[in-house]
């Protein structure tokens, strides 16, 4: 009996330990971007997650949308702030039509920049 106590004891804490240490990663990975690139993560995460992967892991939730650390492979990230402007009309047919301001679209290149993968 003592020996199971002292089992889920220690499971508790090494989950607890575990789940400390996930959210001062997370913390990090925030602490880590500008004001700029966290903005632009967070239009990212409101505006485009609920079909697209927003970060530098993850499925997209829409099986036709493109993971937004992969973007830079499909089109130039020089010239997205200027489209994100005129109006983005999606690759995947169920995306609607978005127009960015110019510090939002700023914002969220400088955000996907920081994504981008090998």
């Amino acid at each position: 009996m003592v020996e199971a106590l002292m089992s889920n004891a220690r499971t508790i804490a090494i989950t607890a330990a575990l789940a400390l240490f996930a959210s001062v990663l997370v913390s990090f990975e925030a602490e880590a971007l500008t004001p700029l690139q966290q903005r632009g993560q967070v239009l990212a995460r409101g505006m485009c997650g609920g079909c697209h992967a927003t970060g530098k892991t993850g499925e997209s939730p829409h099986i036709s949308a493109p993971h937004f650390r992969e973007l830079d492979r499909q089109l130039d990230l020089d010239k997205f702030t200027r489209r994100l402007r005129e109006g983005l009309l999606g690759t995947h047919r169920d995306m609607p039509m978005f127009r960015f301001s110019r510090d939002d679209a700023d914002a969220l290149v400088a955000y996907l920049r920081t994504i981008q993968g090998p």
